[in-house]
C-alpha cells in the first residue's frame, strides 16, 4: 500500500510541475532560471508533506529513493527529450545544454534535500518521535 501512496505523491509532483510552470512562466509570465528555482522549491516542499501525511511516519530510504526516482526520472526523460528536438533542430549548443541542466537539476536536488528525516519529520504530528 505503501507504494502505491508514494507513486500517487510523485505522479502528482509531475502534474504539478506542469500546472506551475504553465501559470509562471506562461500566465504571469515569471521566467527564468529563477522561476525554475521556486518552483522546484514548491514542489519539493509539497513532496516532503505529501510523504508525511500519507504514510502518518518518517519514509523508509525504499520509500524515499522510490519517489525521487519517479519524480526525478520522469523530469529527467522529459528535458532529455526536449534537448534531442532542440539538436535535431539545429539549436543545440554547449550553453544551452548547461542551461537546459541547470533549468533541470533543482527539481530533484531541493526534492532529495527537502525528503530527509529532518524535513519530513516538521510536518507529522508528533515530529517523528515513533523512529
Amino acid at each position: 500500500m505503501e507504494k502505491t501512496r508514494i507513486t500517487i505523491v510523485a505522479v502528482t509532483c509531475i502534474a504539478l510541475f506542469f500546472l506551475t510552470n504553465y501559470l509562471f512562466r506562461y500566465l504571469i509570465g515569471f521566467s527564468g532560471l529563477l522561476a525554475s528555482l521556486v518552483i522546484a522549491a514548491l514542489i519539493a516542499v509539497y513532496m516532503s508533506f505529501s510523504v508525511a501525511r500519507a504514510l502518518q511516519r518518517l519514509p523508509m530510504p525504499e520509500e524515499r529513493s522510490r519517489a525521487l526516482w519517479i519524480y526525478g526520472g520522469f523530469l529527467g526523460a522529459l528535458f532529455a527529450a526536449f534537448g534531442a528536438w532542440m539538436f535535431l533542430d539545429g539549436a543545440m549548443d554547449s550553453v544551452t545544454l548547461a542551461t537546459l541542466f541547470l533549468h533541470y537539476l533543482p527539481y530533484p536536488a531541493l526534492a532529495h534535500a527537502l525528503l530527509s528525516e529532518r524535513v519530513v519529520a516538521k510536518f507529522l504530528k508528533n515530529g517523528g518521535a515513533e523512529q
